[in-house]
């Protein structure tokens, strides 16, 4: 996923809790719109957070993955002679 979409899923996400959380309090909707920006940018952030950590445990992954394959190479290369 890329890193806007992972942002923009994440601050559209703060958006509609915090349109829940007005209609739960039996607020109008429409008011206070910087709630509703604030809302946007702590969520999204931690939206670019969780970006960062996917993409570092991905990499982790990829290493993983090259290491055993190298693993079972060489096995299967000893196995073979």
């Amino acid at each position: 996923m890329t890193l806007l979409g992972t942002v923009a899923g994440f601050a559209t996400f703060g958006v509609a809790a915090r349109g829940v959380a007005l209609t739960i309090q039996r607020r109008p909707i429409a008011s206070g719109f910087v709630g509703y920006g604030i809302s946007a940018v702590a969520v999204g952030s931690v939206g670019y957070l969780v970006h960062g950590i996917e993409q570092r445990q991905n990499e982790l992954l990829k290493e993983r993955k090259d290491i055993l394959t190298a693993n079972r190479a060489r096995r299967l290369a000893a196995e073979e002679a």
